[in-house]
């Protein structure tokens, strides 16, 4: 029996079965949880938007990818807006250029925003504008238990080709954020990288490889578009560092402000004329750095993160090399509330974080396909039936705004009667459809 057109027998004096034509999955706000987010030790409680990502998006005839709703939530939550869009967000990036973690806590009581993309948990650090206009959403992994060493080797020498700690060729970016690119400096001393095959069965491949299916790529934007990541320098001071040097690995371009390299012992630390030092700029996905996430309640970088935002379940590898010896690389420590540098073999967690494009993701946004129904029962006592009539207890599905169900007549004696469920003109002409393959000899389309 069709799943769209289904036939009623109505038997005087005994109980039916009616099944009901097509039906609408409600998604709706109440899907937003307060949640204990980033480490189990350090509980802290942040509004849990859901999964942004449609179901099955992959395999939509529509090429809608975002739940909308899900996304309006997140708006409002980044705005304090109810039923917030882009416009909103836009609002303030055009009087203050920038809404930071600290920004979004105000304007969301208090709270930071979790949300779920492609199975992983992020935290939302920052909004801005990209070099073309769009408005982009910076994202962090928000909690990351999967231990990587930085580099396999670590030396004193800033004269080697490819220093220890230059995260451009580190084994950290080419193998555990699949990034490929030209490789990583397996060996002291080496003048020739070692390459590193992108795998599309890669917990990130989605993130990093456009040619895998489900790619997220389209709407991801690369540093090398981002104006604060070409300029950025720990050396600018108060809340933004404290370090007083300019460190390697972070401005992918001239840092702004004073420079301040630190030379000394044999060693100077500006490693900006080596081959492929910027090339991370390139990056779907990428480690932030420390003049980014600050390290804290003071000194809170550049998007001002809460204590909770930085803290995890391990210690947490930044990108921003060691001031003073390429043998070392900074890193969070698991409470988020302090810094520490060690050798590059010592494993941390891996916490990527990328630049969504949210005018991309507004536009490729939408509904969930319609699902399945399940079957109701309503006992017949002599008068005619309608869904009216069905327990809202078994029609939770209903969605009455999406959905047109009809009949050919009217239920009222045992017989056959054929039942339609079709979706409103106005959201089929959005791309709103029918989950499942039609059965077009039953009368079915993507919308009936």
């Amino acid at each position: 029996m069709s799943a769209r057109y289904r036939s009623y027998y109505i038997l005087i004096v005994a109980a039916i079965v009616i099944a009901v034509t097509m039906c609408f999955c409600l998604i709706s706000f109440s899907n937003m949880d307060y949640v204990y987010a980033f480490t189990s030790s350090n509980i802290s409680e942040a509004e849990d938007i859901g999964n942004i990502l449609l179901d099955g998006y992959e395999n939509r005839g529509d090429g809608k990818v975002f739940d909308g709703e899900i996304m309006q939530a997140l708006y409002s939550s980044i705005t304090g807006v109810d039923r917030a869009d882009i416009a909103n967000i836009d609002s303030i990036l055009d009087v203050d250029g920038e809404i930071t973690s600290a920004t979004i806590r105000d304007n969301n009581e208090g709270q930071d925003i979790v949300l779920t993309m492609d199975g992983q948990q992020w935290t939302v650090t920052h909004i801005t504008k990209d070099s073309s206009g769009n408005t982009i959403a910076t994202l962090w992994q928000a909690t990351g238990s999967t231990a990587h060493t930085f580099n396999p080797w670590y030396d004193d020498a800033t004269t080697h080709a490819y220093p220890s700690n230059m995260y451009s060729t580190s084994y950290v970016r080419a193998d555990t954020l699949n990034s490929g690119g030209n490789g990583y400096v397996a060996t002291k001393g080496a003048t020739e990288l070692t390459k590193v095959e992108q795998n599309a069965d890669h917990e990130y491949a989605r993130l990093t490889m456009p040619s895998v299916k489900g790619s997220l790529t389209n709407f991801i934007v690369k540093p090398s578009a981002v104006a604060y990541q070409e300029t950025e320098n720990q050396n600018v001071g108060g809340t933004i560092g404290n370090i007083n040097y300019t460190l390697p690995n972070e401005a992918y371009g001239t840092p702004s402000g004073t420079v301040k390299w630190y030379v000394g012992s044999g060693r100077n630390m500006d490693y900006s004329g080596k081959s492929g030092y910027a090339d991370w700029k390139d990056d779907y996905i990428w480690l932030p750095s420390l003049t980014e996430t600050g390290y804290n309640e003071s000194v809170n970088g550049i998007w001002a993160l809460s204590v909770n935002q930085r803290s995890n379940k391990v210690n947490s590898w930044l990108r921003s090399g060691y001031y003073r010896t390429p043998a070392h690389a900074y890193y969070l420590t698991l409470a988020g509330s302090s810094l520490y540098n060690f050798t590059l073999p010592y494993n941390c967690a891996v916490r990527p974080a990328l630049h969504l494009n949210l005018d991309s993701a507004a536009q490729y946004s939408g509904k969930p396909a319609l699902k399945e129904p399940t079957d109701v029962s309503i006992e017949y006592k002599g008068a005619p039936l309608t869904l009216d009539d069905i327990a809202a207890e078994q029609k939770e599905w209903l969605d009455e705004e999406s959905l047109i169900v009809t009949c050919d007549e009217q239920i009222k004696d045992a017989g056959v009667y054929k039942v339609k469920a079709e979706i409103k003109a106005d959201l089929a002409a959005g791309g709103l459809t029918f989950e499942g393959e039609p059965d077009t000899a039953a009368g079915e389309s993507d919308t009936v």
